[in-house]
């Protein structure tokens, strides 16, 4: 743990040498190209767009073979973006270029155009007012242009031919021709704006910026005038205020140079100087100040006055230097700092900052702090802690450490676009900082304890090789040493490829062996040639097992179906434009016990691990789904789907919007595949196949190939009669299967007609007030539902397999066992298999599934008719201090039940049936009182109530008492108890309990005690698992 600990911290701390930088930007050297003359028209055509008029400018979004010609130039692209302007009041520069983008600015973002930057202007490039003598007779025209996708760009010019492929580019074209834009299918202004409009906005502001320094004035025309004008927002002001009750006493020299001022401060003082950009503000105090300032005349230190950003300003500071830039916070003997190289070098220097993950300060302490240039740093004899006392409990340091500093554009993690601070308007940037330290240790008070010659890394990912380490010890695994190592360090790779996170795994378990693996995680712009965000994970981890699995009681002593067993996991989603997604997942294992002995959470939680492809559109209030999947897991009962294809269309209105339409369409080839039998002994006796899963004549396992073509589609005629709303619907299915379960085709017509209702009212009354349960006034809230309907289909639900699985395969293998354990043929319910009143498909049916045009199993439908009746009710109040009080739910119930008119084929004989409550009573802001239920009233249907109360004390502690008693096949009733208590400022304890009262068996139990010291915590605890019979502790720092 020290390892990991330390080497986080080291790279951190080399990190923190770059405060002394405030952000700088290289310029390359331009490649040019001639830009067409402004006498030439331009053309552009596309497939598809949107026009809309926004201030000055007709702006276009362009889709589908975007081509826009101007002369001998022509430009292509998938996707485009132009604003017009038709009186722009400014004219391209005839000696104007086609120029490649500085790295710096807008890394491999392509060529744009760019005017000569013989000059300054003080005007911004897209209102600058060209020199009369560029007038032209024509109206001149600018087209501002982004391309986006397969961008091309091709010059005929006979004295400088090019060509030119990139992904993105963007530009100006002028012209006082013609300007003629042929959209095949044009749309009017888009709501909300697609995602290009965003990237194209953010690349235009950021050409924009870097225009503002350059006039657009042709070659060969004198430059007379002021040679530098700044505009308003690269202006710097300086404000000097005294650092205690003496008055500032500033002398000022002229440099012997000429042009440049020095000023020397000693009283004591505070310096602000305020900059635009990233990094803002300048907050230095200091003793003594020297400064050297470039002017004509001795700057005014009240910050009336301003001066250009790009003019030189020194300072050099003597004494408790205290210098403040963002949240962090230097402090020094001597500093030199160049404002506007943003480099300096400090000398025994201490500073205090925040760091990701880490809820705090880290404080760093150096000899030398040291910009060399833009992008390196260096520092000397320093140490960093967390620790804020005088002699810190613990250090790490190091004689010295080097930083390169990448600035790269800030990309959301979700989208992969870039971040836009809403204030500036600009891309937010962030620093990928490589990082070498030598010489570390790791000092306990002045004791060292731990040395490591040399430390390099990526500092955005503060770890050096060793990413983890976890110290674990059961009676299911033995002593666990589980270590995760970065795996871009391992091999020395230094340019990771952005978004993406490589590790590799060595576990040692000394009661089953050791293990290995390997995870990559990325999420980036796009992913092996194709384009769009992608967000993906791939995991792989085996292990030689020479022990037995402990799945549980019954199951403590199982022998693995394999000698080495691994799980290999690849799970990728890609959005390749605003409306497809493509999404592909390949899950193999070893064998069928794997999962649920080394993955437990995965196996009980997380969705099947399946191999599939799919290509998904969605468009307004419809989309289709191309898929295809196989089976590699022989021990699941799953589909091969070659290929699927789905439809959907939901809400469609017409009718002059009097009636609804929702339809869902399904086309496939499936392969029905049944999961092999256990291998273990133990294992086989408590199997039994599932009814569905095996053939209604041999009742083997079920294997068919079969075409499968399904149509539902439900139409609605909502209306209103005063509160009250009805809904009207009639619903209806066509279905053709190749096989069902007696190996014959079957084709099955469905049909539902019913109908839902909805009544809602309420009441108020604010005179009731009671202190005690903390109620000023109640306004009480009730909605009636209601849903009728009859169904009939002409096949028995019995006869299909599901190709579309109702539950996932951890479910499956629980019912496959259910069968044999609970329902066997000692229970007295005669099985296996599992009587039809408890089989997942009798319930699903009865709750409604084959009402859904949605459902996930499409096989799920059958004759029902039942009526549904619910009230949902919130009784609510106001709350807190008197003139601010706000409304909030203090008592919540919804109760729902079925009645079924058709009992004995419906409803086992009941006529009422899944009745359910749900009631909520949040006593205080810190007391909430719950109770849930659930009932099925024929012969041991389930009976399920549960009873809790949560109290909550922030931030001191919760607790958790719980209560749940189940009644049918399965009889148990269980306590719960949780909570978590901060004791003290330096200990809390987290407790977890549960047992069941039916059997008086006890089903588990976590402690931990934790010590919060200043810089770590030290966790310790104890983990019991009653099922598996195991008993666990483990220590963590």
């Amino acid at each position: 743990m020290i390892v990991v600990f330390a080497g986080r911290l080291v790279l951190w701390l080399i990190a923190i040498i770059v405060v002394i930088s405030l952000t700088g930007q290289s310029r390359g050297d331009d490649v040019s190209f001639p830009l067409p003359g402004q006498f030439f028209p331009i053309e552009v055509k596309s497939k598809a767009g949107n026009h809309w008029r926004m201030g000055s400018y007709e702006v276009w979004i362009l889709r589908g073979s975007c081509t826009i010609r101007q002369g001998p130039l022509t430009l292509e692209s998938r996707e485009a973006v132009i604003w017009v302007d038709r009186n722009p009041g400014s004219a391209p520069d005839f000696g104007a270029s086609l120029s490649a983008t500085s790295p710096a600015l807008a890394r491999d973002e392509g060529p744009i155009l760019t005017p000569p930057r013989s000059a300054v202007s003080g005007e911004s490039a897209e209102t600058a007012t060209p020199p009369d003598s560029l007038s032209s007779s024509g109206r001149l025209t600018k087209v501002i242009l982004y391309l986006e996708g397969r961008v091309r760009i091709i010059s005929e010019d006979a004295n400088r031919p090019l060509q030119i492929q990139d992904k993105t580019w963007f530009g100006r074209l002028y012209t006082t021709g013609d300007l003629s834009i042929q959209v095949e299918e044009e749309a009017g202004e888009p709501e909300p704006y697609p995602p290009i409009f965003a990237r194209a906005t953010t690349r235009r502001n950021a050409a924009t910026e870097g225009l503002t320094q350059s006039v657009l004035r042709p070659n060969g025309f004198s430059s007379e005038g002021p040679q530098v004008g700044i505009t308003e927002g690269s202006m710097r002001r300086i404000r000097v205020f005294p650092r205690g009750d003496v008055p500032i006493q500033a002398q000022w020299f002229p440099a012997p140079q000429g042009g440049q001022w020095i000023g020397v401060i000693d009283a004591g003082i505070n310096l602000i100087v305020e900059e635009p950009g990233a990094w803002g503000t300048i907050d230095v105090s200091a003793d003594r100040v020297v400064i050297w300032f470039t002017g004509n005349e001795a700057p005014n230190l009240d910050g009336e006055d301003t001066t250009p950003q790009q003019w030189p300003l020194e300072l050099y500071l003597e004494g408790n230097i205290v210098f403040r830039q963002g949240d962090r916070v230097i402090y020094a003997d001597r500093m030199y700092y160049d404002v506007t190289r943003r480099a300096g070098i400090i000398l025994n220097a201490e500073l205090l900052t925040r760091v990701p993950d880490y809820e705090g300060y880290l404080r760093l302490r150096a000899d030398i702090l040291q910009q060399m240039n833009e992008t390196q740093f260096f520092a000397q004899n320093l140490f960093v802690t967390s620790s804020r006392l005088g002699i810190p409990g613990y250090r790490l340091q190091t004689q010295f450490a080097y930083v390169e500093d990448r600035i790269q554009p800030a990309l959301d993690p979700t989208t992969g676009q870039v971040i836009i601070d809403p204030e500036t308007g600009q891309p937010v940037m962030t620093h990928h900082p490589w990082a070498l330290a030598r010489d570390n240790f790791i000092y306990l008070r002045n004791v060292p304890i731990f040395y490591w010659p040399v430390l390099a890394g990526d500092l955005t990912k503060p770890t050096y090789y060793l990413n983890r380490i976890r110290l674990r010890h059961d009676s299911i695994f033995g002593t666990q040493v589980l270590t995760n190592w970065d795996a871009f360090q391992l091999f020395g790779i230094r340019n990771r490829p952005e978004g993406m996170d490589w590790s590799l795994s060595l576990d040692y378990l000394s009661e089953r062996g050791l293990g290995h693996g390997t995870s990559l995680t990325y999420s980036r712009d796009g992913f092996l040639g194709l384009p769009g965000y992608a967000t993906g994970l791939a995991d792989f981890w085996g292990i030689f097992d020479n022990g037995l699995d402990n799945l549980g009681r019954d199951r403590r002593a199982l022998a693995p179906e394999a000698d080495y067993r691994y799980r290999f996991l690849w799970q990728h989603r890609q959005y390749l434009s605003e409306e497809y997604q493509l999404t592909g997942e390949v899950g193999l294992i070893s064998d069928r016990n794997f999962l649920e002995q080394y993955y437990e959470r995965e196996w009980d939680e997380l969705k099947d691990q399946t191999t599939n492809i799919s290509l998904k559109r969605i468009y307004g209030n419809s989309s289709w789904d191309l898929s295809a999947g196989v089976r590699l897991n022989s021990f699941f009962t799953q589909t091969d789907w070659l290929p699927r294809f789905d439809h959907y269309k939901l809400g469609e209105s017409f009718f002059n919007d009097a009636f609804t339409w929702y339809a869902h369409t399904s086309l496939g080839l499936a392969r029905f595949h049944t999961a092999s039998a256990p291998k273990d002994p133990a294992d086989l006796a408590a199997f039994s196949y599932l009814p569905w899963e095996t053939s209604s004549l041999t009742g083997d396992p079920l294997k068919t190939f079969s075409e499968r073509m399904i149509t539902r589609q439900e139409v609605d005629w909502p209306f209103q009669i005063g509160p009250l709303k009805i809904v009207p619907y009639a619903l209806g299915e066509l279905g053709h299967w190749g096989e069902d379960r007696a190996g014959d085709s079957l084709q099955r017509g469905y049909v539902q007609v019913g109908a839902r209702a909805d009544l809602p009212f309420w009441a108020v009354n604010p005179y009731i007030e009671n202190d005690l349960f903390n109620v000023h006034g109640i306004a009480h809230k009730v909605n009636f539902k209601a849903e009728a309907f009859w169904a009939n289909s002409n096949r028995d639900l019995d006869r299909l397999p599901l190709y579309d699985p109702l539950d996932d395969d951890a479910v499956e293998a629980f019912r496959r066992r259910l069968a044999v354990l609970t329902f066997g043929p000692t229970s007295g319910f005669g099985g296996p298999p599992v009587p039809y009143s408890f089989d997942e498909r009798s319930y699903a049916l009865r709750s409604g599934l084959a009402s859904w045009v949605t459902s996930p199993s499409m096989e799920i439908a059958d004759d029902l008719t039942l009526i549904r009746l619910g009230v949902e009710q919130r009784w609510q109040t106001k709350r807190g201090m008197p003139g601010s009080r706000r409304i909030v739910d203090w008592i919540t119930f919804d109760t729902h039940f079925s009645l079924f008119p058709d009992s004995s084929r419906d409803d086992f004989g009941r006529f009422v049936g899944l009745l359910d409550y749900d009631a909520r009573w949040f006593v205080g802001d810190r007391l909430t009182l719950a109770s849930t239920g659930l009932f099925d009233f024929f012969d041991s249907g389930q009976k399920l109530v549960t009873f809790g109360g949560m109290l909550s004390r922030p931030p001191r502690g919760d607790l958790y008492v719980g209560l749940r008693v189940l009644q049918g096949p399965i009889d148990s009733t269980v306590l719960f108890l949780s909570y978590s208590y901060w004791m003290s400022p330096k200990w809390m304890t987290t407790l977890g309990i549960s047992i069941d009262l039916g059997e008086s068996s006890n089903i588990g139990q976590s402690f931990s005690l934790t010590r919060i010291g200043e810089s770590f915590l030290v966790s310790a605890g104890l983990n019991v698992d009653g099922s598996r019979d195991s008993v666990g502790v483990h220590f963590s720092v």
